[in-house]
């Protein structure tokens, strides 16, 4: 009988907070994950959104063959669960509810496979952990099965709002802020799920889709705009109805420009890392708060190993089929990880990146390469625009954009993207979307439009 997989996925999960030196995290279950299997501790997602990195991570493709501004999930004809499920695993999971996700739910063979995102979203402290614990109970009829976890504890923050049921990790010594506190609460949660898993005959990964932005100081650029309510009583009470909607948006602009001002005092002293930190959490970014993600592997005969080497969410699935003897076919850009697991060497790959789409094409759009010493990135229509270019080994924070000074590193970064057009000549169709008024609304509601 072939293994199971239970497979986790914590969306906005930054690596960072789960193992490191900059660690605020609690996070005991997780540190003894690392201590009894694999961590790759250098892994990256391809994208700073979830729907993108999600493609990649199920087709193991680069967002190039799947839909650059694709805004719902794309299964490809060769993708990861259809491979399952042809090698007999029996399929389920529990995803959002969301209709973007819609092409997951529909492989998805347990009753009752999705859950409210919110907001406030369903999460492991609200009740799920009970929900996922039966399923769990109810796959041990279904041998060999495949379970997908989805959770959105840390998207409330995201949001603005605070995680449902955090009071009781509000205390400093699990976090100097709400996200490192939600990531010390999701590892409770996490250790009472797998207390009853067998590992002998289960392979248990944990990841993410992207990482987060934790605000320097916890204080976020909307946090610097006063709130001038008692301007905004006295106007009310003063101007007459019709001038009350145009006097609104220029008392709007006037805390805009006294957020600007404070903010930009505030900063003055920071890093550029520190201030991006501060960033609206759905700024389009390719920097690595953004796209470094855990990577977590756990069962059957794996070794204790934390692994150092650049890889890339398209190489997880390759490397679980390969561990459990399923047939796969490894691509230009991704291949199973094993050798790295075994103590032999691999070639490091390079990563594509690009951002999130927008509802509409924007200026903020961006494209990129990592390599395993460099980050490069630009606009993703003019390569003369927004040009950045990072030496990761001696600025892993990516404070320093040497792009002035290595005009022959940019070339050969060029070239490599010039390369992957070639290879996709269609990267750049927009996709029509059946359901593309649904998703739009959806996204709005968790705050991404």
């Amino acid at each position: 009988m072939k293994p199971n997989i239970l497979f986790i996925l914590v969306d906005g999960l930054r690596a960072d907070q789960c193992f490191g030196k900059g660690k605020k995290s609690v996070t005991p279950f997780l540190d003894s994950l690392i201590k009894s299997g694999v961590y790759f501790e250098n892994a990256f997602s391809t994208a700073d959104g979830t729907m993108i990195s999600l493609n990649c991570l199920f087709n193991s493709k680069f967002q190039l063959e799947t839909g650059i501004r694709a805004k719902n999930i794309i299964l490809t004809e060769e993708n990861h669960l259809k491979t399952l499920k042809n090698s007999n695993y029996y399929i389920s999971g529990l995803i959002p509810k969301l209709t973007a996700l819609k092409p997951i739910s529909d492989l998805l063979q347990n009753e009752e496979h999705t859950f409210e995102p919110g907001p406030p979203p369903e999460t492991l402290s609200s009740g799920m952990t009970d929900r996922i614990k039966k399923l769990l109970n109810l796959l041990k009829e279904k041998s060999p099965w495949f379970c997908y976890l989805h959770l959105f504890d840390l998207h409330p923050l995201r949001e603005g709002k605070l995680p449902q049921n955090i009071e009781q990790f509000e205390s400093e010594e699990f976090g100097d802020n709400y996200y490192e506190k939600t990531v010390s609460s999701i590892d409770y949660w996490l250790k009472k799920i797998l207390k009853d898993v067998n590992f002998e005959n289960t392979i248990v990964v944990i990841t993410s889709d992207h990482g987060e932005l934790i605000p320097f100081g916890q204080k976020a650029s909307s946090e610097f705009e006063p709130e001038l309510k008692n301007l905004s009583k006295i106007g009310k009470k003063v101007l007459p109805k019709t001038t009350q909607n145009v006097s609104g948006k220029i008392l709007g602009k006037i805390k805009k420009t006294i957020g600007k001002t404070k903010l930009d005092y505030s900063n003055k002293d920071l890093t550029s890392y520190q201030k991006r930190s501060r960033e609206p959490h759905f700024t389009l970014s390719l920097y690595d708060e953004l796209l470094h993600i855990p990577f977590f592997m756990k069962g059957l005969n794996l070794p204790s190993k934390i692994i150092p080497e650049q890889v890339s969410n398209l190489e997880i699935f390759p490397t679980i089929f390969e561990l459990l003897g399923i047939n796969y076919k490894n691509s230009e850009f991704s291949r199973n990880l094993m050798p790295l697991i075994n103590n032999q060497k691999l070639v490091s790959k390079d990563i594509f990146l690009h951002t999130i789409p927008y509802e509409e094409k924007s200026p903020l759009d961006k494209i990129g390469i990592r390599t395993s010493k460099y980050k490069y990135f630009r606009n993703s229509e003019d390569p003369k625009k927004n040009v950045c270019l990072f030496d990761l080994e001696v600025d892993p924070y990516e404070n320093c954009n040497i792009v002035a000074n290595n005009p022959n590193i940019v070339d050969e970064m060029e070239r490599k993207l010039k390369m992957m057009e070639e290879n996709f000549p269609a990267l750049n169709d927009e996709l029509i979307e059946d359901d593309e008024e649904s998703i739009s609304e959806e996204l709005k509601k968790l705050g991404y439009m």
